[in-house]
Parts: structure tokens; sequence; C-alpha cells
């Protein structure tokens, strides 16, 4: 009879009667416990006192069960000695040999608290970097399971969470204490392992948001917008403009959901552009016979203007010009109604009486014209306050220059926004209520990696993004499986 080879494994056979066993060795170490403690907590003379501590110390109790049999599955997963283990294997097309002992990773943190994990280590050449395939095989990445990254991640890009904060809710979430280190570690380590798939996964959450306003009505429109917010940056604590960009589906005028997209300071927001530029004609090929009226409402920026003259204003996709239409923020053109009320000598009533008006006049069909007719004969009837004089050719100018991008009736009409207020909002919960808390500075990576983990969470894209990034996870190939085939 023939000799018989068994090929070198990263992994082994586990049987059921194994699992059954240890199963049952935790659940009767955690039954104990259970019956110890209803024992105490059921005798008389109940309190609220008591009952806080005995359903605190149920939680500890389950989630010490938890932590075990995850602990033991993990260490399971490998051969028991390393020699059973192949002695090469390939990993990012490097090739890594494997060393003599097993190793223990402590901390590695789990929804259970931390596991300690024993476990095989290989070299890449003689002094390269050491990686351990089964962490590989199960996701682990910077001492954290895929699913205490996720649960991680979710609470740093949450609102208010600062580093204290984030620490103090993994804590109490998981009962395990880590450092700032490993909670950068972890962010920076889901920013680099999310943002490839970011695009992609805001895309097809748009085309279903598309699909949905199809269904309900015939009008969709998808509405952009974009705007600069500023961000203290370390060490010197002085400010720079970061920029956030929304891409919202809207059914006969109501908003279905919207897309966020953000960057950190960088002169002329050339990434934000580049980014919503590629994401909008993604958009547009893969839906636009669906799409009724495209929008871009914005205030009147520099940066929001030049956009506007650079790439939308003839938007082409695969050779075909796209129609965008631009609508300047009507709260923005307002101010400057404000501005030309503020300076016509009139007594506060009949102010707050023609501004009412004024505002309420441009929303109509024609409503520019009419407008400005009413401001040159309030002029010539009231005059203007010398020192108000320069206030008011300025707000005369802005509404003249923009006048072709003030058509509300029209932008009602078809459904679309005449507000930048979606974009304001984001601003606001991108980077004011996350990146702005007291004390907080920042460097230009460091808050790269939470706008963009932010803007995901926000777009409702976290649970796609985060599954496309594990299905795409590089595996750790036997050198011995390549040649037996």
């Amino acid at each position: 009879m023939d000799d018989q080879f068994t090929l070198p494994s990263l992994t082994r056979a586990i049987s059921n009667v194994e699992i059954e066993a240890i199963s049952a060795t935790l659940i009767a170490k955690a039954q104990q416990a259970l019956v110890s403690q209803a024992s105490s907590f059921l005798e008389p003379g109940i309190t609220p006192l008591r009952t806080h501590g005995f359903e605190c110390q149920i939680e500890i109790i389950v989630r010490e069960l938890g932590r075990s049999f995850l602990e033991w599955c993990f260490g399971a997963i490998e051969p028991e000695s390393v020699e059973s283990m192949p002695g090469s294997v390939r990993f990012h097309d490097h090739s890594f040999r494997r060393l003599g002992e097993k190793t223990m990773h402590s901390n590695v943190l789990t929804r259970f608290g931390n596991i300690e994990l024993l476990r095989a280590t290989y070299r890449r050449g003689r002094a390269g970097r050491v990686m351990a395939p089964v962490e590989k095989i199960l996701g682990i990445q910077c001492g954290a399971t895929p699913a205490a990254a996720d649960l991680v991640g979710r609470q740093i890009a949450a609102t208010g969470s600062s580093q204290t904060r984030s620490i103090e809710f993994i804590a109490d979430r998981t009962g395990a204490k880590i450092g700032n280190e490993k909670l950068r570690n972890i962010s920076s380590g889901l920013f680099e392992s999310m943002e490839p798939y970011r695009a992609e996964c805001q895309l097809e959450q748009l085309q279903k948001w598309i699909d949905q306003a199809e269904r309900n009505g015939k009008n969709v429109v998808l509405s952009i917008s974009r705007d600069g917010v500023s961000l203290c940056i370390a060490p010197y604590g002085y400010f720079e403009m970061a920029a956030v960009a929304t891409l919202s589906v809207f059914s006969e005028g109501n908003r279905i959901g919207t897309v966020y997209l953000a960057a950190t300071p960088q002169e002329n927001q050339t990434k934000l552009s580049d980014n919503l530029t590629s994401l909008l004609s993604s958009v547009v090929r893969t839906c636009g016979e669906k799409i009724l009226n495209i929008a871009y409402v914005t205030d009147a920026g520099i940066i929001e203007t030049a956009y506007w003259k650079t790439t939308l204003r003839k938007f082409y996709v695969d050779g075909k010009r796209i129609k965008i239409d631009r609508t300047v923020d009507y709260y923005h053109a307002s101010l400057r109604l404000t501005a030309i009320a503020d300076s016509l000598k009139l007594d506060e009533k009949a102010r707050q009486d023609w501004l009412d008006n004024a505002r309420k006049l441009l929303l109509l069909g024609g409503g520019w014209g009419r407008v400005m007719r009413s401001i040159a004969k309030m002029k010539e009837l009231h005059g203007l306050k010398a020192s108000s004089v320069d206030e008011f050719k300025k707000a005369e100018k802005y509404l003249r220059r923009y006048r072709r991008y003030m058509n509300y009736a029209e932008q009602r009409g078809h459904g679309c926004p005449i507000g930048s207020g979606i974009v304001e909002s984001a601003c606001k919960q991108i980077v004011t209520e996350r990146l702005k808390l007291s004390g907080m500075r920042w460097k230009h990576a460091g808050a790269k990696q939470i706008m963009t983990l932010r803007s995901i969470l926000l777009s409702q894209t976290w649970p796609a993004t985060f599954k496309r990034m594990l299905e795409n996870f590089s595996p750790v190939e036997s050198l011995y499986a390549q040649f037996a085939a």
C-alpha cells in the first residue's frame, strides 16, 4: 500500500463533539453564576439598588460566556502544532516563511471584551514584517475583530464623539478599555479599508433612492450642493476651510435621501470637486433617463461659482451634454433684501412690511423684476441713509449679478429645492458636531479619516461599505496548495 501524505493546512477540521464539549463546560459555569446571582437577588427586601446591581452582574456573566466561547473558537482554528502548517504562505503577492513557535496576541478586541489568541506567525524575508495568517482569515485588523471594528468605527464617526467619549463607550459596551493609540489605529485602518468602496456604495444608494422616487412620482430631481466650513488645524490652532458636498434625491418636491461627501482643507477644494464630479457622472450614466431635472443649489461663494463655471455649466457624460440648472440659495438672496431694507429711510413697521412683501414677491413668477422695480421706487420715495449707501449698492449689485439664477418659482414648479439648507446642515453634521468640539485641533490626515467615516455613516451606506470591505480582504494562500495544483 502507498504511503498517504496530507498537505499542511492553515486550518484544521473541528468536530461537533469538541464544540459541544466546550459549550457544555462554559454554559455550566455561566449557569452556576446565574443561579448564585438570582438566589441572592430574590431574597426578601428587594430594592432598586439591588435590582441595579443584579442586572449589571447578569450582563457581566453573559458577556463573559460570549467572550470565552469566542476565544476558544478563534484559538481552535489552527492546528495545534506549527509543524502541521505550511512552511511558506503568500499574502499580497509576497511570500512569508513560518516561524518556529506560536506567539500570543493579547488584548484582541471583540464585542464581548478582550481575548487572547495563540497563533502561528510568518515573516517576510529575513527581517521583514511578521504576519499571522489566522488573523487575516478572521479579518482581525489593528487588534480588533471585524464586529468590534464595526462597533468602534460607528462610535468614532458618531456625533460629539471625542476620543475620551469613544473609549468610555467601548469600555461600557464591551467591558474592555482601550487606549488612544489603539483607537486611532482602528480609525486609520477602517478609513484605508473602506475608502476604496465608498463611492461605489454611495452610487448604489443613490440608485435605490432614484428607483424609489420614480415609484413615488414622475418628477425625480437630483440636487447638488457644496459649501465650505472652517476647521481648526493643529498644532497652532489656525483655521482653514474644509469642504462638504451633497447629492440629494427628490420626488415631487420631497427629499428621499442624501449622500454626503467631505474633504479636508485644500487649495480650491480640488479633491472634493473630483469626487463630486465622478459620483455625479456615474449617477447620470446609470440613472440619467429616470432623472427629470438636475439642480445645483449653492450660495454665490468663490469656490461654488468656480465649480459651476468650470464643470457643471457645460457638463458632459460619455460625450452627451447634461443640462443642469443653477439656483442661488434663496436665503442668501433674502439677506440682500434685508440689507436693502436696512438702508432705506423707513420706520421699523414700514421696513418690515416692505421686506416681507419683497421676500414673497421674489418667490413668484417674474419675481426678480417686480422686486427690483419695488427697490427703485422705494429708493426714489424714501431715499437712503447716508451711512448705508455702500451696503445698498453691494446688495443691489448682488441681485443684478445673479439674476439668472433666481428663478425660484420655476424651480419650485419643477420640484427642485431653492435653498442650500441641506449642505448647510451637512457642514454642521459632518464637521461642527464632530470635529469642532471644545479644544479640538486636527492634523489633515486625522481629519480626513473622521470626515470620510462620518460621511459614510450619514449617507446610510455604512453596512454596505463595511460588507464590501470584508468581502474584498486579501486571502492567505498556502504555497503547498499551489504546488499541488
